[in-house]
């Protein structure tokens, strides 16, 4: 200070290059614990921010060479432990300071964060269980999105191998940093679109991990993603103590990717043992059945009657019948024999005249009674004919028009009123013998 304080003038960029020199001679690597606030992510890739606590707040700078190495995403509210350098930048005359590294602060501030995120996501239905996607029970092709190399794709290789040899398609993909979250989103949108590639089902898959490391699994991005995806995915990250918000948005969780072949692919040997099973059953079902219905074909062919005793019953029938109709037309005819004897014993010439004599003037009386009530309907009918002859012929109009009137028509209707008939209309003249055609002037 007694050095810079003999100079007797500054300029403002000697002032300001002063006091950045002292800042950043005194202050080498630092690491500061605070809250990220008023996030700013340039077009350029710089991350510009604040980090703050109870009582103070400082700028800060991520650039953007730096942001791909970090294990997280700067945002608002997140508890941080950054490791950087103490700088000022003369032109606003603040200090700030440079990230070089970035961690959470403590697993108790990124668990607060993750509950956040879950209540968020799930009030937006994104873990509803009725939009969950149902998954095959025979799979023909899994897409697998895990690192290509590593315990986990070979042990699900080897799972599917044991149960139930199926197509497998690999997309590798980082599980782990940064590139993480990149890879698992494009392999989903691979296994979506790629209809040569198309599957029955994804697995994600990595084995387990610190709460750090499981981060990309509990972004929103990929959380979206899943949602989104028409081909249903199981969630098979890390071990039955870990969750993540991949899990909970995912069709199925696995607590392994052991577990997930499991879950979704059929064993083989318990399908050939159930087969088996079902093929007994079935055999002893059929030949419970067979016996059944050959007991009943039994006791069936026992009641059916010998044919032979049956047409000769009905012969022994039809002999009787034959018998009993014989002696009836038998005793009928000699009854009738006998009462044509009698008929013919008590017949004689002069009763048959005598008869017919009776029956004739029997004829002749009807005869003439006939005659009479039909000339005396007659009659009656011509009476009553004439009588409503003459009460017609009172009631027309032709009587009227003897008497000197006429009738006038105008297209077969009868005028009534002069008012009807309009300048040079045709009209017709009914007298009582004859008939004339006018026209109105």
């Amino acid at each position: 200070m007694n050095i810079l304080s003999n100079i007797e003038k500054f300029t403002v960029s000697q002032l300001n290059y002063s006091i950045k020199n002292l800042i950043e001679n005194k202050f080498q690597i630092v690491t500061v614990i605070g809250e990220v606030s008023q996030v700013k992510k340039h077009g350029s890739g710089h991350i510009y921010f604040s980090l703050k606590d109870e009582e103070s707040i400082i700028s800060a700078i991520c650039w953007r060479s730096v942001v791909p190495n970090l294990k997280l995403d700067i945002e608002d509210g997140v508890k941080v432990e950054i490791k950087g350098k103490v700088t000022t930048y003369s032109q606003q005359s603040k200090y700030q300071l440079i990230v070089q590294k970035m961690v959470y602060e403590g697993e108790g501030n990124l668990l607060k964060l993750l509950e956040q995120r879950k209540k968020r996501l799930a009030e937006l239905g994104f873990f509803d269980v009725s939009k969950k996607k149902k998954i095959t029970k025979f799979p023909s092709s899994i897409g697998v999105i895990t690192s290509e190399s590593g315990a986990v794709i070979k042990d699900i290789i080897h799972r599917v191998s044991d149960r139930f040899p199926t197509n497998l398609i690999i997309f590798p993909s980082n599980v782990q940093g940064k590139k993480c979250l990149d890879d698992i989103i494009r392999g989903i949108e691979y296994f979506n679109i790629k209809e040569e590639n198309s599957v029955d089902v994804i697995i994600i898959a990595r084995g387990g991990g610190s709460l750090e490391d499981l981060m990309p699994f509990n972004e929103e991005s990929l959380v979206k993603k899943i949602f989104e995806s028409k081909v249903p995915i199981v969630s098979a990250v890390g071990h039955e103590t870990d969750y993540t918000l991949c899990d909970l948005v995912s069709d199925l969780r696995a607590p392994t990717p052991s577990a997930a072949i499991e879950m979704i692919v059929p064993s083989r040997k318990e399908i050939i043992v159930r087969l088996l099973d079902s093929e007994n059953k079935l055999k002893k079902i059929f030949a419970h059945i067979f016996d059944n219905y050959k007991l009943n074909f039994k006791l069936l062919s026992s009641k059916i009657p010998e044919l032979l005793e049956k047409v000769n019953s009905y012969f022994q029938d039809l002999d009787h019948y034959e018998q009993a109709v014989g002696n009836s037309l038998n005793s009928y005819f000699q009854k009738m024999k006998l009462n044509l004897y009698e008929i013919i014993e008590n017949f004689s010439p002069s009763n048959l005249a005598n008869i017919v004599k009776l029956e004739l003037s029997r004829v002749f009386n009807n005869f003439e009674k006939n005659i009479f009530f039909i000339n005396q309907n007659v009659g009656t009918k011509r009476e009553r004919f004439n009588s409503k002859s003459r009460e017609l012929s009172i009631l027309s109009y032709k009587q009227t028009l003897k008497r000197g009137f006429a009738v006038v028509r105008k297209e077969d209707i009868i005028i009534k009123s002069d008012l009807e008939i309009k300048q040079n209309d045709k009209i017709e003249i009914e007298f009582s013998r004859s008939k004339t055609k006018a026209k109105k002037i």
